[in-house]
């Protein structure tokens, strides 16, 4: 195994993707708390292993929410042009539609929310009177400001190729605190706790973010060829969505080409986010990612732990 540099590392935290906007990641920590029990007999300190806890720190640039305001509609088979240099969401409700297509590929047969790329163009083929709204894909200032009470999901990738290292956290968003040097750059620092779990290091069983446009069945993936007797953990973030529901599955099985089964099912989601899956027991030594639902996009990556001794989940 070759030294490595950090380049093209992905970031993601609560469904958003941060790439773009992180400057650093500035600490990963985890493992368990240590007690103190040195004895008045002992020469140097004593230490046992406490409670499991996780810490992950890092620096975003500043990219704050931008306004989008909803053009005219066009006619039917009529093609528009986003003026808009970042990604847009359409969604499109009323009248009877049978065709969208963005950038010349069909993409949907009725309403749903579409996503439109920068300066994009967007085909919709109707009757009727149907009407859209136009929205930005969330920004950094958009994921990071609200600083929620709930637990947050972040994930560090190393890299973007499958089964490189990656590492994931559940807990609580403590700050988001800007600076502003003599230069006039603008960053800020964010910090989150680990809660009810501790940072956890897994592997990449997506290739960083994979996009789905129907329901799909992912290529085998052999994790560490062997199964295990200990469970694992999985996390999920869903960064782009457009469409009704997408159930996103961890499926596992003894052979590449074998009869797979749901090992860590995410449950059914309806709108960009992150969860942490679990599973007990036996995990066999080939995975893979598979969707169900409808929807004509759902962009996510995911990373998978599998537990080699026994641990409370």
């Amino acid at each position: 195994m070759a030294k490595q540099s950090g380049l093209g590392d992905n970031f993601y935290i609560g469904g958003y993707d941060l790439s773009g906007d992180l400057s650093s990641v500035d600490q990963i920590s985890g493992g368990p708390a240590l007690i103190d029990v040195t004895s008045i007999k002992d020469y140097a300190n004593e230490r046992i292993g406490g409670l499991r806890d996780g810490d992950l720190q890092f620096t975003s640039f500043w990219n704050s929410t931008i306004s989008v305001s909803n053009p005219s509609f066009p006619l039917t088979t009529v093609p528009y042009v986003s003026t808009y240099a970042f990604p847009v969401l359409v969604t499109i409700t009323g009248g009877t539609v049978t065709n969208v297509t963005v950038n010349g590929s069909t993409v949907g047969t009725g309403d749903g929310t579409y996503v439109l790329p920068a300066l994009g163009t967007i085909t919709v083929t109707y009757t009727g009177s149907p009407a859209w709204t136009w929205t930005a894909v969330g920004t950094e200032h958009s994921a990071l400001s609200t600083l929620p009470t709930t637990d947050r999901i972040a994930s560090y990738l190393r890299g973007t190729t499958l089964l490189n290292p990656a590492f994931c956290i559940n807990g609580k968003q403590i700050n988001y605190d800007p600076t502003r040097d003599n230069t006039g750059n603008l960053t800020l620092k964010v910090e989150v706790q680990a809660n009810g779990y501790g940072g956890e290091w897994g592997k990449q069983i997506t290739a960083g973010l994979r996009a789905d446009t129907t329901a799909t069945t992912g290529s085998a993936v052999d994790d560490n060829g062997a199964g295990s007797t200990f469970g694992a953990q999985a996390y999920l973030q869903l960064v782009e969505f457009a469409g009704t529901s997408v159930d996103v599955k961890v499926q596992h099985c003894t052979t590449s080409g074998g009869s797979y089964t749901s090992l860590i099912d995410f449950g059914s989601l309806t709108a960009v986010g992150a969860v942490r899956g679990v599973a007990a027991g036996t995990v066999n030594r080939y995975l893979e990612v598979v969707t169900s639902g409808t929807f004509t996009l759902a962009t996510f990556a995911v990373v998978f732990m599998r537990n080699q001794l026994a641990v409370s989940f």
